[in-house]
């Protein structure tokens, strides 16, 4: 059960710290979580365990690996999470998560102006 717990919260917590670079913005909070993630090189190996298209194998062996006390810092990630919950709010910004997300797809417009600009010119 724990094993699965785990599983299941890498997974966000991986996707968090994937997203920064599709140009989500930064937050301390994001910034920090990246930080523990970084600090224990965890970053290729929950690559490698989380895939969006993992089998039913690739989930089983990943599980099995959770079993591992390396593991144990997913606690330390959901005590990280816990002391800065507004990981999805940028600091000044009183429009809170909605202005979080604003930031983001205005991030990707330009993304993508840029790249149609490029291929055009």
């Amino acid at each position: 059960m724990r094993s699965r717990t785990v599983l299941l919260g890498l997974r966000g917590f991986y996707a968090m710290y994937m997203m920064h670079g599709l140009f989500m913005p930064d937050t301390p909070g994001l910034a920090a979580l990246r930080d523990l993630i970084d600090s224990w090189g965890m970053g290729p190996l929950l690559d490698r365990m989380i895939s969006p298209h993992s089998s039913p194998r690739q989930f089983a062996e990943s599980l099995t690996i959770c079993l591992d006390q390396l593991f144990d810092q997913y606690e330390a990630l959901m005590a990280q999470l816990v002391q800065d919950p507004y990981v999805f709010r940028i600091p000044g910004d009183a429009t809170g998560a909605a202005g979080f997300v604003e930031a983001w797809m205005s991030a990707l417009r330009e993304q993508a102006s840029a790249v149609r600009t490029s291929v055009a010119g």
